[in-house]
């Protein structure tokens, strides 16, 4: 999954009144961390490689994605970013923890075969959604539409800019998407996906840490210009 990963909204809440327990852009940061350490173990060498099985494309990804390493990444992110952000509630470390693992959980939905329970397993799981890339991508983007609708839903803009920087946000979030995604399975679906084309590597690993800095940054401008409706 790619953009669908932003769709488990960062609220808590209490009483009938949806508030914020954690930054938004740090919640954005968190459902994509099991990409960032793939990120940055593929501009090393140390995974992202890709071979065509059957058909289609699978990736070595077992020190990020296998089902221990998820699990081991949840704690150890959580820890992170209740240090960088402090927050009141002890309740903010399971809410990372359950941000990063919802990662693998939602990969699992749509990777074709190449999420193993631990490093070096040799059963494969993934239920193969992305093989259906046009059903994915209304898969992901409704997803991530919900989680936009209800953002919106519990915040207030402060201008006219901020009632409109979140749509342009999605539309762009959404491109992203079709262009990593869609083509490539629609060319998957097809028979003409060249996995030498394919970006890998330190250019695939770069890429991906941008897309997602930038995400987060566009999200932590948007959030102080949509503060809650409701008081902590």
């Amino acid at each position: 999954m790619f953009m669908g990963h932003y769709a488990p909204a960062v609220w808590d809440t209490k009483r009938g009144h949806a508030v914020p327990l954690i930054p938004l852009w740090l919640g954005f940061l968190a459902v994509q961390f099991i990409d960032i350490i793939f990120a940055s173990l593929a501009i090393f060498g140390v995974e992202g490689a890709g071979t065509m099985i059957g058909g289609v494309p699978i990736f070595d990804i077992p020190y990020s994605h296998s089902l221990l390493s998820a699990l081991i990444l949840s704690i150890i992110g959580a820890a992170i970013f209740m240090a960088i952000v402090k927050p009141r509630s002890r309740k903010a470390f399971f809410v990372f923890a359950l941000l990063i693992f919802s990662h693998w959980i939602l990969d699992l939905v749509v990777h074709r075969p190449d999420l193993p329970l631990y490093p070096g397993g040799e059963l494969m799981l993934g239920f193969g959604v992305w093989n259906y890339p046009l059903a994915a991508f209304v898969l992901e983007m409704g997803l991530l539409l919900l989680a936009f609708v209800f953002w919106m839903h519990v915040t207030v803009p402060i201008s006219r800019i901020f009632s409109i920087a979140p749509w342009i946000l999605f539309t762009l979030m959404g491109a992203l998407q079709y262009f990593a995604i869609v083509m490539p399975g629609l060319q998957v679906q097809n028979g003409t996906f060249d996995m030498a084309a394919a970006p890998q590597g330190v250019f695939l690993g770069i890429s991906a840490l941008l897309v997602f800095a930038f995400i987060a940054g566009a999200v932590a401008a948007i959030e102080r210009g949509r503060p809650s409706k409701f008081k902590r």
